[in-house]
């Protein structure tokens, strides 16, 4: 899910596209109570057994995640430098879902637990994290205490997994090119850089791992584009986000990188605007815990005194070289820097943070047995040196002064001032003039989009008279957009021939946000009207695959905005999809293809498949109304569900599917005597009451039944519905079922029912 952090300024709004809030499993006010129960006690040997082995599974008979119990879950150490079979705290990875496959806590599968390695601090990771999710997308973490039949192991810091579900809330798909950057082996010097080695992609086994469907040819474009045409580079990689990572890197000597010796922990994700996405990880070393650049070994003092253009004529570091080999770029990476900087070193916020989590978890370390480090080591963490780590203020008080007095930091970049958008009423289609004062600039420029998905554009804005600027010459830019969704997102971006600035400083995940008047859909206006669950020979998308598609239609004369709406195939998970800010036109049609992908050119893209055994489609808003939904039972290779008659009749099968346009009742088909039928609750989820809707003839009566199989009550089916009143029943999960005369159960279907 998308966040979008709102601050109410005069004519504008100021967007950061992050999650919203903190999910309670991440939270870093608390700390998180995880304990392993195995079956035997030589669990120990078992774990290292497996991990010097295949790197397989250990299964433990329970784990309890702050009282929540899970059986069967698979355990495994993890880690390569972290990882140590002589040691009893060990980084551990547990499988919630390794033998039940829907076990998640708080929706995650997966809980990836570090052991503090090289951090006598102990909050290294978590800090880091805190820091670099203000910039670009990045796991949650806090912290752990870990217990194993009844032992306590210790605090571990508590990451998200970099999986399905990262990718889907942050780059809105989860089955595009993936691939996590790690050597199978430093010890061969093959390191994933980036460096072009040719067209075999047997060249690129041991640096990458393949984490989506064989699809390494992506991977050896990018390369190749890194390499040999850096001046392409922004149409395989997003730009900015390599900015900030590499930014980051080097502002925090977090050498355990792209940055350093083995050019390793982070992914790369191919977005639907067919660029790579770098997504950093692993961040234990951070602030100097790894001290090697790939060049030399540092010196404490050395990592104070870490250039800021590390690498930018390493040929081995061909996204670092060629990055900043436009100039353009390179001042960007330094207002990136810079920005950093300000925000967290220079004031002293990272070292008031690190303070408040280590008090966070004193009283839970000052009773480790198996911890890497005393007591009195973690007590001087931030700022001794301890076993050649530097205390993380030892590293960055230096490191900011040094930083703040080099060349690059001493230019001085353009002062952006009093950005404005007008007018202040806008409707779709309309022109959009943005302004701002900008001085001891050369030139301006503005990003913009019109859904966040999307990448952004930019265009010159203008000091010449002619572009609601003023004055020739009055230091006054402007430039024009026109309105095409019900938000446009933008941004503004300043350089001269030294330094470059952008507003807001934290572009391109942070903007201005400007609405545009378009009435929001809701109840009654946008309804399901067709869909395709099992699609092996009819209308592909954009990238010519056979995939599962919805269709939408707008009942009114007036275009809606599908902002704030969701899509599920799961009653019990509403906001499984948000809706970009998006329009549908007046009786119009959108298509949303449910293939996890991210392709935005022409159509949207949903981050869940159907089923074609059947399940449920749910359109709801933010308040948990429903606009529409269906619970559907097996589907018909190549046979849609759609309504009979177009956008208002229940659901029949189409052996012609429509997509994308009105549906044609078949000749003589009435619902009433359709051969093949759906049936629908609504609204679902249900609160007081809950209508059951179907086309299917002969039913006469309708059973309401709980989760454990008990029949609570029977009424009649009349006029294609049956009404159940449902006030007096818990919250939870019930399921409903029509019979025939003789008693014969139709259909069924599932009902979430909440407060």
């Amino acid at each position: 899910m998308n966040r979008k952090l709102l601050f109410f300024l005069p004519l504008f709004i100021f967007c950061g596209n992050f999650l919203i809030g903190q999910n309670s499993f991440f939270r870093t006010d608390t700390v998180q109570v995880i304990e392993i129960t195995f079956p035997t006690p030589n669990w120990d040997y078992e774990m290292d057994t497996a991990k010097i082995g295949s790197d397989g599974y250990v299964l433990a008979t329970q784990v309890k995640i702050n009282g929540t119990i899970f059986d069967s879950v698979g355990v495994r150490y993890k880690g390569n430098s972290s990882y140590d079979s002589t040691v009893a705290k060990n980084p551990l990875h547990l499988k919630l879902d390794y033998v039940h496959g829907t076990a998640a806590y708080d929706s995650y599968t997966d809980v990836k637990l570090s052991n503090c390695f090289a951090d006598p601090s102990m909050v290294r990771e978590v800090l880091a994290y805190d820091i670099l999710r203000n910039y670009m997308a990045a796991p949650q973490c806090n912290f752990a205490r870990v217990t194993i039949n009844g032992i306590y192991y210790g605090v571990y810091s508590n990451c998200e997994s970099i999986d399905n579900n990262f990718l889907s809330n942050h780059f809105y798909s989860a089955s595009n090119s993936f691939f996590k950057c790690n050597p199978v082996s430093v010890i061969n010097g093959h390191f994933p850089n980036l460096l072009y080695l040719g067209t075999d992609s047997a060249n690129y086994y041991d640096r990458y791992e393949m984490k989506s469907v064989l699809k390494w040819q992506d991977l050896i474009n990018l390369c190749d584009t890194i390499t040999n045409h850096g001046s392409s580079a922004d149409s395989i990689l997003d730009i900015d986000r390599a900015l900030w990572m590499l930014a980051f890197n080097n502002e925090t000597v977090n050498l355990d990188s792209y940055s350093g010796a083995f050019a390793q922990n982070y992914y790369l994700y191919k977005d639907g605007n067919g660029r790579f996405d770098p997504i950093v990880w692993d961040l234990n070393m951070c602030f100097g815990g790894f001290t090697n650049t790939g060049l030399s070994n540092l010196s404490l003092t050395g990592m104070q005194q870490m250039t800021p253009l590390l690498h930018s004529t390493n040929g081995a570091r061909p996204m670092i070289m060629n990055l900043f080999a436009n100039s353009t770029y390179l001042k960007m990476y330094i207002a990136h820097m810079r920005t950093i900087d300000t925000e967290f070193f220079s004031n002293g916020n990272y070292l008031a943070i690190a303070q408040s989590l280590q008090t966070l978890i004193d009283s839970s370390v000052q009773v480790e047995t198996f911890s890497l480090f005393t007591y009195n080591q973690f007590q001087q963490g931030l700022t001794t040196t301890i076993s050649n780590v530097p205390g993380i203020s030892t590293l960055m008080s230096p490191r900011t002064a040094y930083l703040n007095s080099t060349t690059q930091f001493q230019q001085i970049p353009p002062f952006i001032t009093n950005v404005h958008s007008s007018p202040t009423t806008l409707s779709l289609n309309d022109t959009i003039w943005i302004t701002a004062n900008v001085s001891n600039s050369a030139s301006v420029m503005l990003g913009y989009r019109d859904q966040t998905p999307n990448r952004f554009y930019r265009i010159p804005m203008y000091d010449d008279g002619l572009h609601h600027d003023g004055a020739a010459g009055d230091f006054v830019f402007g430039a024009n957009i026109t309105a095409t969704s019900a938000f446009m997102q933008y941004y503004i971006y300043a350089e001269n021939a030294n330094a470059g600035m952008f507003s807001p400083e934290r572009a391109e995940y942070e903007f201005y946000s400007i609405p545009v008047a378009v009435t929001a859909a809701n109840v009654g206006q946008v309804v399901i009207n067709e869909f395709v669950a099992s699609n092996q020979t009819g209308t592909t998308n954009e990238v010519g695959a056979h995939q599962d598609w919805i269709e939408l239609y707008n009942r009114t004369s007036i275009p809606l905005s599908m902002y704030g709406l969701y899509l599920t195939d799961d009653y019990t998970l509403p906001m499984k999809y948000a809706f970009p800010e998006v329009v549908i036109p007046p009786y119009g049609y959108m298509i949303i293809w449910a293939d996890l992908s991210t392709n935005t050119s022409s159509y949207l893209h949903c981050n869940f498949h159907l089923s074609a055994a059947g399940e449920q489609i749910m359109l709801s808003n933010s308040t948990g109304a429903v606009l529409d939904s269906i619970s559907f039972g097996a589907q018909t290779t190549d046979i849609s569900l759609g309504r009979c008659p177009n956008g208002t009749g229940p659901f029949i099968q189409f052996a012609n599917t429509t997509f994308n346009s009105s549906n044609i009742c078949p000749a003589g088909v009435h619902e009433q005597n359709a051969t093949t039928y759906s049936v629908s609750s609504f609204p679902n989820p249900a609160s007081n009451e809950v209508n059951i809707i179907s086309n299917y003839p002969g039913i006469t009566t309708v059973d309401l039944v709980n989760s454990e199989g008990q029949l609570l009550e029977t009424t009649y089916f009349e006029n294609d519905k049956a009404l159940f009143d449902l006030k007096n029943l818990a919250p939870g999960i019930y399921f409903f079922r029509t019979k025939d005369k003789n008693g014969m159960i139709l259909q069924m279907g599932k009902i979430a029912l909440i407060r």
